[in-house]
């Protein structure tokens, strides 16, 4: 393990890399509570994430060395609670735009994955601090599978990575990272003035919605197990489902899962 500080004022210098933690968001958790604060836009990295989580209490499981396990703070202090999902549609978006600049064309699953071909590339998870009604930090966490090809049995189907999409292996991980950080980095400034209203990001999200538009099996708290029509998530982040018989339900996260 490296011990490094976090200094200086480009996305290099506020890079930290890990060769083993349990958990990036855990671990830049522990840093904010220091007495100085950490400068925006901090990172962790890790070569191998031990117990990295996702939504739902779910844990990402990756192979040492092969992927994309980094967390990240800023302070989005200008963003009311109330529109946090914002934050939501600017990761997924940048994500989804930095892996067409592989030459990769991928989706966003509704709330936090990243799809390509139907299987999850990659995943993220936000733990927003707020001071009154408004936002004061977030951690951000992100996966994502750059060069791991073989997978557990159970779940080979469902997941991907770059190098089985393009048939290209990744070398520099830690420069790939930066690059990552680069766009969410300049996507973030040129989202700022947007997020507030979040019409025209969230336009660009449901626009490159996983499954939207065709007819799927969901499950729902209350409804069961059911075909629905995914068509749209507002603002709020809540998901516009179509059921056949024409009617319209939302449902917030946790309350239908995809089957």
């Amino acid at each position: 393990m490296q011990n490094n500080t976090f200094s200086g004022e480009t996305l290099r210098q506020k890079l930290i890399v890990l060769d083993e933690i349990g958990s990036t968001n855990d671990y830049l958790k522990t840093q904010t509570t220091n007495f100085t604060p950490l400068p925006e836009w901090s990172a962790i990295m890790a070569k191998h994430q031990s117990q990295g989580r996702g939504q739902r209490g779910n844990t990402w499981l990756v192979e040492p060395g092969k992927n994309l396990t980094f967390s990240f703070l800023i302070y989005p202090e200008f963003l009311k609670l109330k529109n946090q999902f914002s934050l939501s549609v600017w990761v997924s978006l940048s994500l989804v735009e930095w892996l067409e600049n592989l030459g990769i064309r991928a989706q966003i699953k509704w709330p936090n994955d990243i799809m390509i071909s139907g299987k999850k590339v990659a995943g993220f998870l936000i733990e927003n601090s707020s001071r009154g009604e408004t936002l004061r930090q977030s951690i951000i966490g992100i996966g994502l599978n750059i060069n791991q090809t073989k997978f557990p049995q159970d779940l080979s189907s469902r997941v991907t990575s770059v190098a089985l999409s393009t048939g290209k292996t990744q070398n520099e991980l830690q420069e790939m990272c930066l690059s990552l950080l680069s766009h969410l980095q300049q996507n973030f400034t040129t989202f700022k003035e947007q997020m507030e209203s979040s019409g025209e990001l969230l336009r660009a999200y449901n626009k490159r919605l996983y499954r939207r538009g065709i007819w799927a099996p969901f499950r729902s708290i209350a409804d069961g197990d059911l075909e629905g029509r995914i068509e749209s998530v507002n603002a709020d982040g809540d998901l516009s489902l179509r059921h056949r018989n024409g009617a319209i339900s939302q449902y917030r996260f946790k309350e239908i899962q995809y089957l």
